[in-house]
């Protein structure tokens, strides 16, 4: 009997500051690609192991996080195996399987916080070459949003903050970082709606080159 083979999916990956609205356009992403016959799931994972223990741990001395506890390169270091691990074994079987995995952050996101909160180029640059080990995703999504307009979003949800200045800066190290990287820049500004938009004309787009099946 013959083996059947089985095309490999992708990774489409989100990427921006806190209130770009990454979460929702994953999911909504994910809703359309199911609704042209892909087979997608959205890979979402908030905290992880690293950030869980190092709080405990910073929490047992009275300090108030892992990274303000151990600093932030050591912190970035080991934060930089585990996001490789996810990808190895939480990603990538997947899209080996043929499933079109949607993350709504990437790797992107914990670099431009690194930078962002002044991790040492030495240091940054370790953290980066295992931290990108295994590759970026096979479309990055960065959604723009201004600094002002995500502040506004994140103080809505009632149940984190953050500050303008930190957003302005994320946004610097996004722009800084992803000039090295293919990805393509959507304007989160808008309503829900304008930007599921732009980003499904952007993934399509991507298909096609891949020569994958877009229904209209």
């Amino acid at each position: 009997m013959k083996k059947q083979t089985r095309n490999p999916g992708v990774h489409i990956g989100f990427c921006g500051i806190d209130g770009a609205g990454k979460s929702t356009q994953a999911i909504l992403l994910c809703r359309w690609l199911k609704n042209i016959g892909l087979n997608a799931i959205v890979y979402e994972e908030r905290r992880n192991f690293v950030s869980e223990i190092t709080d405990s741990i910073a929490k047992e001395k009275g300090i108030a996080s892992g990274r303000a506890y151990f600093g932030e390169q050591l912190y970035m270091t080991c934060i930089s195996f585990e996001v490789l691990r996810q990808n190895m074994l939480k990603i990538r079987p997947f899209t080996d399987r043929g499933i079109t995995i949607v993350s709504s952050r990437t790797v992107f996101d914990w670099l431009a916080g690194a930078i962002t909160r002044g991790c040492r180029q030495p240091e940054f640059n370790f953290i980066k070459e295992v931290i990108l080990f295994r590759g970026t995703p096979d479309l990055t999504l960065w959604i723009d949003t201004s600094p002002d307009i995500a502040r506004e979003r994140v103080a809505n949800r009632k149940f984190d903050e953050v500050k303008l200045n930190y957003l302005i800066k994320n946004r610097e190290s996004f722009e800084v970082l992803l000039r090295e990287y293919p990805h393509q820049k959507i304007q989160g500004d808008g309503d829900i709606g304008t930007v599921q938009d732009e980003v499904i004309k952007a993934v399509k787009k991507f298909l096609q080159q891949i020569q994958k099946v877009v229904k209209e």
